[in-house]
């Protein structure tokens, strides 16, 4: 080591002539590193400034070009796209025409469509008292001499002074941006970042240039940091040869592939048809907006933009590639960008998260083919009902649900009163396991995922074109705005696509088949997370369930390519009897597996009673923080206003108590409730700004939210209807459907919540039915029309008011309930003269108040909103500012404040009177 000095041995202490502060350096640096002092910054030790000569530049954050799309001339744009592309090339390929639409698209929007990066942030303006206080520091600091006490004194003050004068002005600027920028509409998003940031939750503690460790070698130029990524991913996605698995996947290929499309005998007709104007304008309509785009550079936004000879030239590319069973290597393109993960070490490539970056074109591309995919698989009942991941309407609250359920089923049975009892007669033991696979996703093997496609009947066409879709996929790695050379990926689904979780599910669907078939064994899938429930009457027999299932599962990821990452696998005994987890543990993949008192399963801790009192607690540990960090954010006369405080308080502070809530909050003891019920109390007391003394009740009234014994029974009623609209052969409806008498009190589970709610509210079943599948995506229907009359029997105009209500409701009884109620709803509540509104009810004198029988004026509390209570709920606040719809209006618009055109859509304006309509019967 060498010990680095100038030559004038200046003093490093500022009230003194002495030099504590020291600077070292490896020898092979030294002579190519230098160091002076600096002015201080508020301490009495100086700056120590090191300069270190290098063969190349240190890493600076590069910025990264974004498209302008308010200053875009989208006119101009749409025209040069239209003039480029209205002489299509005979005879042309689908990657010619790929290759010729990307372009023109990409030399239009260089023109018309400016491009740029921000400019690196400026240091804020100084306050000019702060900027004297800092020039006083600093003049002392020069003046200082260790021989005349009074100008150390001196400086010590103007110190002090400075530190003061920052401090204040600094907490001044910042109550002046918390009220002034923070309380905007849509700056929902900018508070949940400060708060993230201020809980540790964010990756801003990555530097630039910020040395990394891969293989042994210390990584410090962004180019090497980018190959070492891209060659990792590439490395996990490898092609394994498994020389067994090989031969036997290539001889069910080639027996299971038809000579032609059995779906379509050959003939591209159906499924296997070409895509018409209408799915590409439906799937248009759907992409997402605000996306960074691929490689290619095109986003939703330009291709929402394309004129119809544009369009009709993608969608001749589309074709083309369709009937080809050829995809463009441009949709096989993508740019990963990793993003580091929170509390992980980053110097790692293990502490990154990969984003891939994949064209917008080609995911439009694979949302049409999602849409054939898709109605086939649930034509066919292809993927089995215990996967719950990635499917509509479905949610990790069914797996917990029933797994709960089913649990407190097998507790509810009689004791056993006979030496040898049949097989689940008597009161259950459970062994739940929950496994884990290591790189699920980017382990599937390209060449055994034609073979579950083909055994599962997919159409032949579809099949080819997925397999052109995964082969011969390239990316790189682009860190700091520096990019690494490409690599092909030869194994798993990609990440980005819009067809990889599909493709999953059906890969994994086999799993679930091959564990029902274990006896007393029940699965639990939510896409590559897997858990099983295995029972017994004695804890031996479950056990010994428990390990056949792991066997069967283990064998079944050898068969196909993947691992079972044991030491991730959880193991938890269910059982009311504490001698159960005595001792209990299965093996996995030849390591041995102990049962814990609890397991996390998907977001949710269960314990052996299932009293949730441990999840209960770690909800309380994960909000506390939050709220403390909620408080920071107002004062008396500063900070965010009620209604922004709700907003966030609703989403930050009670998003995870809601999680999956439905399944285990109705199991949960009043006293583990109570710790909920506290934290909640204290986010209200940070909205509405009310003492400790104030009563429960009101306060939770004021600041809007409900609490969570209420949540209890309401979400255990909503959860119930769900599982009993589902169809029959269904697990989670067999489950609702079951009586089991009650032995133990202790118990308590949604099904028996629900039902009470539901007796108490006069509701019964049975409950409507979840609609049929839609019809095809591939059938062109026309647009719905009305009829001013009600049918082929319209009585004539001289015909009695009693006869045309019997006409109008006879016809009006064969067509759905809900469609009569949306065209209604959306009518009154356009008009002013909604049957839902408070304001218009206590308008004609059908609401009045002990205050008030009827009255206009909108400041009357007897016509303020149910639901909210903020403001008379007219149409403009049912439809734009009601924060009791403000999650209804973020699902439907991608925003909590839509405009005013967004709102038009009859559609949404039914949607959010239905919302209206439930939170009101609350």
């Amino acid at each position: 080591m060498q010990t680095l000095k100038n030559s004038h041995w200046a003093a490093t202490r500022v009230d003194s002539q002495t030099a504590p502060d020291i600077a070292v350096c490896a020898l092979s640096l030294a002579r190519r590193t230098s160091w002076l002092l600096d002015d201080s910054l508020g301490s009495d030790h100086r700056v120590m400034k090191m300069t270190v000569r290098s063969g190349f530049s240190s890493s600076r954050r590069v910025r990264k070009a974004r498209w302008a799309f308010k200053k875009a001339d989208w006119s101009a744009w749409s025209s040069e796209c239209e003039a480029a592309l209205a002489d299509p090339p005979r005879g042309a390929t689908a990657q010619q025409l790929c290759t010729r639409f990307t372009a023109a698209l990409q030399k239009a929007s260089a023109r018309h469509i400016p491009r740029g990066a921000r400019a690196d942030p400026k240091p804020w303006a100084a306050d000019p008292e702060l900027e004297e206080a800092i020039a006083d520091r600093r003049s002392a600091q020069a003046r200082v001499d260790p021989a005349v006490p009074e100008t150390i004194q001196h400086y010590v003050e103007t110190r002090r002074r400075a530190a003061e004068v920052e401090a204040r002005v600094s907490r001044q600027r910042f109550h002046q941006m918390v009220s002034e920028e923070l309380n905007k509409p849509n700056s929902i998003g900018r508070v949940s970042k400060i708060l993230k940031r201020w809980e540790g939750a964010t990756d801003d503690d990555h530097r630039d240039g910020q040395a990394m460790e891969h293989g042994g070698r210390l990584l410090v130029k962004d180019g090497d940091k980018a190959d070492a990524f891209c060659q990792t991913y590439a490395w996990v996605s490898r092609q394994v040869r498994v020389p067994k698995v090989d031969r036997l996947a290539k001889q069910q290929r080639k027996a299971l592939t038809p000579s032609t499309c059995r779906e379509c005998d050959g003939a591209r007709v159906g499924c296997c048809g070409a895509f018409s104007m209408d799915e590409l304008v439906r799937q248009l309509n759907s992409l997402k907006l605000k996306k960074t785009p691929g490689p290619d550079g095109i986003t939703a936004e330009m291709l929402l933009h394309l004129g119809p000879t544009a369009r009709r030239e993608l969608l001749h590319a589309i074709n083309s590639s369709w009937q080809e069973g050829a995809v463009p290597r441009e949709w096989r393109q993508a740019t990963i960008c990793p993003i580091p993960k929170a509390g992980k070490d980053k110097r790692l490539i293990s502490s990154y998260r990969p984003i891939a970056l994949t064209s917008h074109v080609s995911k439009l591309v694979e949302r049409l083919v999602l849409s054939r995919l898709n109605h086939v698989v649930a034509a066919r009942n292809l993927i089995p009902p215990e996967q719950v991941g990635f499917r509509e309407g479905r949610s990790v609250e069914d797996s917990l649900g029933r797994l709960v359920q089913q649990v407190q089923d097998g507790w509810q049975r009689p004791r056993s009163r006979k030496k040898q009892p049949a097989d689940g007669e008597t009161a259950q033991r459970y062994v739940l396991t929950a496994f884990d696979f290591s790189r699920a996703y980017d382990t599937v093997d390209h060449r055994l995922l034609p073979v579950r496609l083909l055994q599962q009947g997919i159409p032949l066409c579809l099949i080819t074109w997925i397999w052109s879709f995964l082969r011969d996929r390239r990316a790189h790695t682009e860190v700091n705005g520096t990019k690494s050379r490409e690599r092909i990926f030869r194994a798993g689904l990609p990440q980005g696509t819009v067809l990889a979780p599909t493709l999953f599910l059906l890969w994994a669907a086999p799993l679930a088949d091959a564990l029902k078939k274990i006896p007393g064994t029940t699965p639990y899938m939510y896409a590559d997370d897997t858990a099983t429930l295995c029972s017994g009457n004695t804890i031996l027999v479950a056990r010994r369930r428990a390990q056949q299932a792991a066997d069967v599962l283990v064998q079944w990821a050898i068969a196909s390519k993947m691992r079972v990452a044991s030491e991730k696998t959880q193991v938890l005994v269910l059982s009311q009897a504490p001698k159960d987890a005595v001792d209990c543990y299965i093996k996995v993949a030849g390591e041995t597996v102990a049962a814990g008192a609890q397991l996390k399963l998907l977001g949710v801790t269960l314990d052996r009673t299932l009293h949730f009192g441990a999840h209960c607690r770690n909800l309380r540990q994960k909000t506390r923080p939050r709220i403390a960090q909620l408080k920071r954010l107002t004062g008396r006369d500063w900070g965010l206003r009620e209604q922004q405080l709700r907003a966030v308080a609703n989403g930050y502070v009670r998003g995870p108590q809601e999680h999956a809530a439905a399944a285990w909050l109705p199991a949960t003891p009043a006293s583990h409730v109570e710790i909920l019920e506290r934290e909640v109390r204290a986010a209200a007391r940070v909205i509405t700004g009310c003492p400790v003394s104030t009563r429960t009740h009101a306060l939770l009234a004021e600041a809007g939210m409900p609490p969570v014994s209420a949540r209890r029974l309401s979400l255990a009623a909503r959860f119930l209807a769900k599982a009993r609209a589902l169809p029959r052969e269904d697990p989670l409806r067999t489950v609702a459907d079951e009586v089991v008498p009650a032995r133990l009190s202790s118990v308590t589970g949604w099904r028996q919540v629900g039902t009470e709610v539901w007796e108490a509210a006069g509701v019964s079943s049975p409950i409507e039915p979840i609609l049929a599948s839609r019809q095809p995506p591939w059938v062109t229907t026309n647009g719905v029309t009305f009829r001013l009359d009600v049918g082929p029997g319209l009585p004539p105009r001289a015909a009695s008011a009693q006869t045309k209500l019997e006409v109008a409701t006879l016809h009006l009884s064969g067509l759905p309930q809900c469609a009569t109620l949306d065209a209604v709803e959306t009518h009154q509540l356009r008009a002013g003269h909604w049957s839902g509104s408070a304001q218009y009810l206590h308008r004609i004198g059908r609401h009045p108040s002990p205050e008030c029988a009827q009255c206009s004026d909108r400041g009357c509390r007897a016509g303020w909103c149910r639901a909210c209570g903020e403001e008379a709920d007219t149409p403009d606040h049912v439809l734009l500012r009601c924060p009791a719809l403000m999650n209804a209006r973020l699902r439907i618009f991608g925003t909590i404040f839509p405009s005013l055109s967004d709102v038009r859509r009859d559609d949404a304006v039914a949607a959010l009177a239905r919302v209206a309509r439930y939170l009101q019967s609350r």
